[in-house]
């Protein structure tokens, strides 16, 4: 939360000299220009739902892991029904999945054994989405986008428990923190989207209001280098990889996937220097 706290103030920082340069604020009948600037700032933020996918092997029961996002993003439409962007955002993402066996146990009778694995992560993400536009309305506007995205890893946990039918076994409860040994310290994938773009006003205030959905997998496999090269002796050291008694060559590759609603808030800003320019023009001519 402190992160989150630190990129938002940095966010009103840069704004705020922005703001004290709309020495004359934009009219309504000007909203139309104004939706024709070519950059726009603001801040964005989602929820996803996220999962790992193990490529080699029965990764049990899937749960729903739900994280937050926030942080800014900046947009410059680069020609008429073509963007690009920039969001830089911290990030909530993780794996949460269960899976049971049965066994003979000590007494002869046939008992379960139940596992719950639980990753969590926080980082930092960038995107940058190219957007296609399409139509001509002043109101709403659909649009498409694909962004190339790259997550960097601050850390967190992995948990693995393991408990059983039979009271004559003790539940096993691992936990591990995330870094070199347990996760790969970056992480570069794609992400592919629809939305709708609106155009309000609030007070004399341009906005735009973007609401998409995408989904986001790693192109890299998640697994550490001390992972993929650990010995398979002793499994039991390696529950970080989820499921105890699987020997790590049997695992694949990992990779993230989510499938998140985002909400982006936006406001042109090269419209209003101008406007700001253009006033202190006129002062200038006022005072001859």
């Amino acid at each position: 939360m402190k992160r989150l706290n630190i990129i938002l103030a940095l966010f009103l920082m840069a704004v705020l000299p922005l703001q004290a340069q709309f020495a004359k604020p934009l009219k309504p009948r000007e909203y139309g220009a104004a939706n024709k600037s070519r950059w726009y700032v603001g801040l964005t933020g989602s929820f996803a739902a996220n999962d790992m996918i193990y490529t080699a092997m029965d990764a049990g029961k899937f749960q729903v892991y739900l994280g937050p996002t926030a942080g800014i993003a900046a947009e410059y439409n680069a020609m008429n029904g073509l963007a690009v962007g920039l969001d830089v955002s911290y990030v909530m993402r993780g794996s949460k999945e269960s899976t049971s066996t049965t066994f003979l146990s000590n007494f002869s009778t046939l008992t379960s054994a139940h596992v719950n694995y639980e990753m969590s992560l926080k980082g930092v993400e960038m995107r940058v989405p190219v957007m296609l536009y399409f139509g001509s309305g002043e109101s709403i506007n659909p649009y498409v986008y694909l962004a190339p995205r790259m997550s960097l890893w601050l850390g967190d946990s992995i948990r693995w428990e393991r408990t059983y039918d039979d009271a004559s076994y003790a539940p096993v409860v691992y936990k591990h923190a995330v870094d070199k040994n347990t996760m790969r310290p970056y992480d570069i994938g794609a992400v592919v989207g629809l939305g709708l773009c609106g155009r309000l006003m609030l007070g004399q205030m341009p906005l735009l209001l973007k609401l998409d959905l995408n989904y986001g997998i790693s192109v890299l496999s998640t697994f550490s280098q001390d992972e993929i090269h650990a010995a398979t002796e002793g499994s039991e050291s390696f529950v970080f990889y989820g499921w105890g008694d699987i020997e790590h060559e049997k695992l694949g590759r990992r990779h993230l996937q989510n499938a998140e609603a985002r909400l982006t808030i936006l406001i042109p800003i090269k419209k209003h220097l101008q406007d700001a320019c253009a006033f202190n023009q006129n002062m200038k001519k006022s005072r001859k």
